[in-house]
């Protein structure tokens, strides 16, 4: 039973989060805590491949030197974002004014460095009015969210979860 609040389920919560030996650590129980919480260089790495993944599609698979997968993020995500932009699809801005234009302002991002090469090829601006626009507003959409998950399957892959 703890001490403190005379329960047993919390103590036993509480010691799995705080170690009960400070070890050779000089600030005590917190600081071991907190030292064990800190990224390690490899989690450093990973985040920064995941970054690289992001910035421009199929760098961070390439680092890892998974080429097969760098090439095909890369390719497929530049040709969604070519005929999104090229079907004068809505490219969303920052300054949405509700959910749903926040929403595909994040999704549209998620295409990394191909954003602003999307912003560029679109110069008549979009027209969803016709089924071309609203299928590059789609096509835009899905490269960036195609890019966001090959980010996060590369950082995995960088930590040593997948393959």
């Amino acid at each position: 039973m703890d001490e403190v609040t005379g329960n047993e389920a919390v103590s036993s919560e509480v010691r799995a989060e705080v170690p009960a030996q400070a070890g050779p650590h000089p600030g005590g129980e917190r600081a071991a805590y907190v030292a064990q919480k800190k990224p390690s260089g490899r989690e450093a790495l990973a985040l920064a491949i995941a970054v690289a993944g992001w910035l421009v599609p199929g760098l961070g698979h390439a680092l890892l030197r998974m080429w097969g997968r760098a090439v095909a993020c890369f390719i497929t995500v530049g040709v969604l974002v070519v005929l999104g932009a090229g079907m004068r699809g809505n490219i969303f801005s920052s300054g949405g004014g509700d959910a749903f234009d926040t929403l595909g302002y994040v999704a549209d991002l998620g295409a990394g460095g191909f954003y602003f090469v999307a912003r560029s090829i679109e110069k008549f601006g979009a027209d969803v009015s016709h089924a071309n626009g609203d299928y590059g507003t789609r096509f835009l959409a899905t490269a960036g969210i195609l890019n966001l998950l090959a980010a996060l399957h590369a950082f995995e892959a960088a930590r040593g979860h997948k393959a």
